[in-house]
Formats: structure tokens, sequence, C-alpha cells
């Protein structure tokens, strides 16, 4: 009887205690943005590229790589998918572990796992070494991606939340930008043949490029180890202490003054719930605590909104992964129809035209010998185009977010999208090509930021690693889906993808009204 009279009167001096996602929010107002945030940005920065070089370094590698591969164009089509196979598999997972155990830890782990199948992927000599390697690393992918932009919000005050989540985007059309350089620069050296082992293994200049992309997920291997746990995760986690620490130590180096001036000492406000305050360091009470956690994710609220973002995040990576992954395939396509006939065409005519895209690619008087496509200097440039372009829109995006809200923004943008992908009928050059494929990619790539940053405002601090990895899977099937789709509608007639997209596009517009407002909900400081 005493003891329930006593956890009576503790519940009701916590419920006069503020809310403690209120107190963080003013203490990471007090710790300003300074150094410690351009740290952590370029730690956000070197994991994009990481997980961006995973999904990305095979469409660069295609033409020069098929011969010594032996690559078809459904073998192609599957190892552009290949890593989307790996994240599915333990998406979910991952999701639910990095909500019960914090985000540090699975970002170091995750770049790391990059790191290693990556010098693997590098090392490869068959087509199926290099799948099942490029399956792995996949999975590594998913651990570290799961934690990104949810380590990085947790930081980041309100006032510029919006917008430093946005910057995520600039960061995958700067990535793109950077592994397109590094393309141009190494693959085309064909003179590259390394020997080793009396041939047993050969290394080409594909092989190299894949050993230099290895070094984004070191340095963000050895960034997230130099960072502290989210401070957001740790209160959430009961961890009062240790969350003010980390935000002294965020004041100090930002600000430059001593730790003990930091305004807060102590963090004197509700305790969440009865469960953070009996929970054990144990790993069995943790998974306990989690799944107990994890039942608040099926409240009818929450799956509706659910739901609602995973089926516009599946619409979005099946049209937009697809679309980026075989642009390189389709500029040298249009780039080879140029060299041959020495002017170009309409866009269809142009996408009809087979004869370089075959591994038939043989020596005329040696028609035995696979001779590899080397991707032209336009294809880079192309690519580099649509990173740039990305690079633009989102931060145009950025800025006006603020003025017209998250909804008004994704319906305009999925309205130009559409235009965009109609108007590929009447193209008739390679430039015009360049520019609309860009756009299109640009405004799903805006999109894509945008309702990331939704996703990671309105679901609360212990739930929003598991939401993003459920997202996840679900854009993730959409990416494996739209890869193996695209070549099998482009033969159903050249504009049959992109007027697939264009209505892709108008359904998402048409479901903008339904999502929710973040700034109108979370006034006070997100969940």
């Amino acid at each position: 009887m005493n003891a329930n009279i006593e956890s009576q009167n503790e519940d009701a001096e916590n419920s006069e205690l503020p809310d403690p996602m209120i107190v963080l929010e003013e203490a990471l107002t007090l710790c300003k943005f300074g150094k410690f945030h351009l740290r952590l940005l370029f730690a956000s920065f070197c994991a994009i590229m990481a997980t961006f070089s995973v999904v990305t370094t095979s469409s660069f590698i295609l033409p020069i790589a098929e011969c010594d591969l032996n690559m078809d164009m459904m073998l192609k089509g599957w190892l552009n998918s290949i890593p989307f196979v790996g994240q599915i598999g333990v998406s979910v997972f991952v999701g639910f572990l990095v909500d019960t155990f914090g985000r540090r830890i699975f970002l170091i782990t995750g770049n790391l796992g990059i790191f290693i199948t990556g010098l693997l992927e590098g090392t490869s000599q068959t087509y199926w070494m290099l799948i099942i390697v490029k399956m792995f690393q996949g999975v590594a992918m998913s651990v570290a991606y799961a934690a990104i932009s949810t380590m990085l919000s947790e930081f980041i005050q309100k006032e510029l939340r919006d917008r430093i989540l946005l910057l995520l985007g600039a960061f995958m059309s700067i990535a793109i930008i950077v592994l397109s350089l590094m393309a141009w620069a190494i693959l085309p050296q064909t003179q590259l043949n390394i020997s080793l082992w009396n041939g047993y293994i050969e290394i080409h200049s594909w092989n190299i490029y894949l050993y230099v992309c290895t070094i984004w997920s070191f340095l963000a291997f050895i960034m997230y180890y130099t960072l502290p746990e989210s401070p957001k995760f740790l209160l959430s986690d009961g961890h009062n202490e240790k969350a003010l620490d980390v935000l002294k130590y965020i004041y100090h180096e930002n600000t430059g003054k001593p730790i003990g001036t930091f305004p807060i000492k102590h963090f004197e406000c509700g305790i969440p719930n009865k469960l953070d305050r009996d929970k054990k360091s144990n790993f069995k009470k943790q998974i306990v605590n989690s799944f107990f956690e994890v039942k608040h994710l099926f409240d009818k609220v929450v799956v509706y909104r659910l739901i609602l973002i995973c089926g516009m995040t599946f619409i979005c990576l099946a049209t937009y992964t697809c679309l980026r992954l075989w642009y390189p395939q389709i500029s040298t396509t249009v780039e080879h129809y140029y060299n041959d006939h020495g002017y170009s065409s309409r866009f269809c005519e142009m996408m009809n035209y087979r004869n370089n895209q075959s591994i038939s690619n043989a020596d005329v008087t040696h028609p035995d010998i696979c001779e590899p496509q080397v991707s032209g200097s336009e294809t880079y440039m192309n690519s580099m185009l649509l990173g740039i372009t990305g690079l633009v829109f989102v931060g145009v995006a950025s800025i006006l977010v603020h003025w017209v809200g998250h909804r008004l923004l994704i319906f305009v943008v999925q309205l130009s999208c559409a235009a965009c992908a109609s108007s590929l009928y009447y193209t008739n050059s390679s430039t015009q090509i360049a520019f609309l494929i860009s756009f299109i990619c640009a405004f799903m790539q805006a999109n894509g930021s945008l309702q990331s940053n939704i996703l990671v405002r309105i679901f609360p601090t212990k739930l929003r690693a598991l939401a993003l990895s459920i997202v996840m899977i679900v854009g993730r099937l959409g990416s494996l889906l739209g890869n193996i789709l695209f070549p099998i509608l482009l033969e159903k007639g050249c504009m049959v993808p992109f007027l697939t997209l264009s209505v892709a596009s108008l359904c998402q517009a048409s479901v903008v009204y339904f999502l929710p407002d973040p700034n109108k909900e979370n006034k006070s400081g997100d969940k």
C-alpha cells in the first residue's frame, strides 16, 4: 500500500515537471551551431558518400567491365539491383536495434562493414563474386543508413532542423558529382592493368575505381568514432546525466566557453515512462523494453501516417533510383548513336539503337574477342549535370519550404516531374535529353528529401529509426522493382517507362493533402 502511494506521488511529481523534449530543445538552442555541428555534417557527408557508392558505382562500371565479368543486359540489371536485396533483408531489424541501442554504434559498424566489403568488391574476379559481395555491402549500407538522418536531426536545434535535413539531399547530389568525377578520372585509363600471382588476380581500372571509393566509408568510420551518442536518444532512454554531459561538450566546442558555464545544470524533467526508471543495462532487458516501445507503432494515427509515407516512398524510389542508375547506360546509348551517325535524332529513335548495348561488342576481324565499351566524356558530364541540378533544386527547396510548407512544395515538385517526363518524347538532341532527365531526378530527389524531413519529425524518438527503416524497406523494394522493370518497359516502347514515371508522379501529387504538417504539430519541438 505504501509502495503504491509512493509511486502515485512520484508520478504526480513527474507530471508537474516539464516535458524532457522541450527542455532538450532549449538546451540545443543554448549550444548554438558551431564546430561540433560542422564535424557532424562532415561525418554525415562521408557516410552519404559511402552509402551512395554502394548503389552507384555499379552503374559506372557496367560498360567497361562487361567483358571482364561476361555480363549481358539482364545481368547488368541484377548487378544494379542486388544491393537493395541486402538492404531489404536487414532493414527492419536494424531500425529496431538502432532505437534500442543508439545511433552511434551502428554508424560505426555499418561504415566499417562498407569499407571491408568495398575492398573485397574491388578484388572481384568474377560476376558472381562481385554480386555476392555487393549484396553483403547492401547489408552494411542498411546498418549505417538507418541512423544517418536520425543522428543528424537529433543534434540540431529546431530553427535549423529543416534546412540541415534538406542539406542531406544536397549531399546526395554532391555524391553523384564526386563519384562521376572519380569515375571519369579512373575508368577510361584502360592501360591500368595489374596482374598478381601469375594472373590469378587481374586488377583493371574498374577494380581500382572500386578500391578508391572505399575511402569515404573509412573516413565516416573514423569521424563517427570521435562523436558522442545522440543526446535525444540518451534522454529518451533514461540516461539524463549522460545526455547533459553530451550537451555540455557540444556547448564547450561550439562556444569555446568552459563546460561549467553551461546554463542547464540538471535535467529536472518528467521521466517518459516507468520502464526508463527501471531499465538495466543488460541485453535482455533492453530488448524487452524495446518491444514495449514498438507497440506504439501500431497506434491508429501512427499506422495511417506510416502507410501513407511508405506508399509515397515506394513510388519515389522506384522511379528515381532506376532512372538514376540507368542514366549512364541511356547517355552512353545516345552518345554512341551520335558517334556512329554523326547527328542526333528523336529520343525514341536513339533509345531504340541497341548496337552498342549488347555484350556482342566484338572485334570485326576477331568476332570471339569481346571489346568493352568505354563511356565517353559526355556520359560523365551528364552524370555531373544530374548531380549539380539536384544540388540546386534541393537548395532551392530548403529555402522555399519555410515559405510555402512541405505539402504544397511536394505537390508542385510532383507536377513538374510529371511534365518533364512526358516532354522527353519531343526531344531531338542529347542536350535536351540530359537536361530533362536531370530535372526529373532533381525533382524526385527534392521530393524524397522533403518526405524524409517529414518522417524524422513526426515520429517519436523511440520509434524514429524503426519507422525510417520500415519506410526504407518499402523504398528499397521499389528500387529493386524499378531497376528490374525499367529495361522490360523499355522493350515495350521507348516512352513506356517515362510515361509510367509521369503517372506515378501524378499519383503522389494527389495524396499530398493527407500528409501531416510537422511545423504545425511540433510547435514546441520534435517528439
